[in-house]
């Protein structure tokens, strides 16, 4: 890929960063790539690096003790420390296209500061502990910064969407895997990891792949080694990386042909129409939040068509039933982070306390749209112990639970009319 819009975003982030630099009275904008992170304080194991957001912003280089010195009226210099080391080497970056947007120094380990700037400088960065002089993390910088990650850039979104094309690989795979074997959750994990061409430590967040009941966890992550025959059903929860951008993609599915599966299989067959539909309702100028409301309207006159709702949908709503079922937020932003940053300029209502995205949507967001319904007993029990037990067809919902959940997550892109679907856009490739 050749990346060609590069320029034009790293341009628009030396204009957006000198506005900000002089409105807080900086003279430079110091970015740290950081350093490898401790396993653990008792060994010598480090986890791979994971640069620091805002750096990645400007360029996908995952080098340890690497800066970015941005500069009103100058070209942003890169600086690189270089370390002669026959104990490890650093994987080249996936493309070469970023290198001309800077000026490149590179410097021996311990001379980084001959070379970053002094005076009022903001240093941003994952290691505040090992930060060179300046203001490290300042409030009203880090919130700027932020602010410039909310809306994506056309080369952002060529890299969002290389990302969601990796990770449909690995997700067309794990389909495979599970309709055609009886493969447990760590042999459907890795062959995922192999049609993403990818490493465990480098995805963009821990593969979830659940089987079953277990996919009534949120953030399961245990991968059983145990292999599972027969009626069951499986949750990916898995993205990709392109030049540290993130995608993150969620599909559910079904397999046997007993009663139980096939009720399964309605309820989502269901749901896949419930997020289409909510896809189709994006517009700029909404609130991300009306459409998780609109979501739990649309999952309340689901459990009633299939009987798992008793009542009218308003009371399945209004007394908590969609929300035990759907306890999670709709979605979040996408970017250098798999949940972005500045789009939680406010709390959500208290009855969405974790949704992560409460803007009013513009041309540019680029989000997931993730609903879900899950039999989580721990959420289901206080329904059972008072009035609202009326409201829920609990045979039902018993002969559901071995089938844990069902998640579906798409990535969009939101355009002047519509939305540009990413992760459909990659599955009908």
């Amino acid at each position: 890929m050749s990346f060609e819009t590069y320029p034009d975003h790293v341009a628009a982030l030396q204009r957006a960063t000198e506005s900000i630099l002089a409105a807080q009275h900086y003279e430079a904008l110091v970015l740290c790539s950081g350093a490898p992170q401790s396993r653990n304080r008792f060994d010598d194991q480090s986890w791979p690096l994971c640069p620091t957001p805002a750096f990645t912003h400007w360029c996908p280089l995952v080098e340890a003790d690497a800066y970015i010195i941005v500069r009103p009226g100058r070209k942003p210099t890169l600086v690189r420390t270089v370390v002669d080391d026959f104990w490890e080497t650093q994987a080249p970056p996936e493309s070469e296209h970023f290198w001309d947007a800077f000026d490149v120094v590179t410097v021996g380990p311990g001379h980084a500061g001959d070379v970053l700037p002094g005076g009022k400088v903001a240093v941003i960065t994952r290691d505040p502990g090992q930060a060179p002089p300046g203001d490290v993390n300042p409030a009203p910088m880090l919130a700027a910064l932020d602010a410039t990650r909310t809306k994506k850039s056309a080369y952002e979104i060529e890299c969002l969407a290389e990302a969601t094309r990796r990770a449909v690989r690995g997700h067309r795979r794990t389909e495979e895997k599970f309709r055609t074997t009886d493969a447990s959750e760590l042999e459907i994990h890795l062959a995922y990891l192999e049609a993403s061409e990818q490493d465990d430590p480098t995805t963009p967040y821990k593969n979830i792949v659940a089987l079953g009941q277990h996919s009534a966890v949120l953030h399961y992550v245990a991968y059983e080694r145990k292999k599972v025959s027969g009626d069951t059903s499986l949750l990916v929860d898995a993205g990709a990386k392109c030049n540290g951008y993130g995608s993150d993609i969620t599909r559910s599915y079904v397999r046997g042909t007993g009663a139980s599966a096939k009720r399964f299989g309605d309820l989502l067959a269901r749901m896949e129409q419930l997020q289409q539909e909510v896809v189709r309702r994006i517009r700029p100028g909404m609130p991300y939040e009306d459409l998780h409301d609109d979501s739990h309207r649309l999952l309340a006159d689901v459990l009633r068509d299939l009987g798992i709702g008793k009542g009218s949908a308003a009371e399945l709503i209004d007394r908590g039933i969609t929300r035990a079922l759907f306890p999670h937020g709709l979605g979040h932003s996408l970017g250098v982070m798999v949940h972005d940053v500045g789009m939680k300029l406010r709390p959500p209502r208290a009855d969405n306390k974790f949704l992560r995205n409460t803007s009013v949507i513009e041309v540019g967001h680029v989000f997931t749209i993730e609903p879900g319904v899950y039999i989580i007993d721990a959420l289901l029990a206080p329904l059972r112990e008072d009035d609202r037990a009326r409201l829920v067809d609990w045979k039902l919902v018993d002969e559901l639970r071995p089938f844990g959940g069902i998640r579906i997550e798409d990535n969009v892109v939101v355009q002047e009319r519509g939305v540009r679907n990413l992760t459909r856009e990659a599955y009908s490739a």
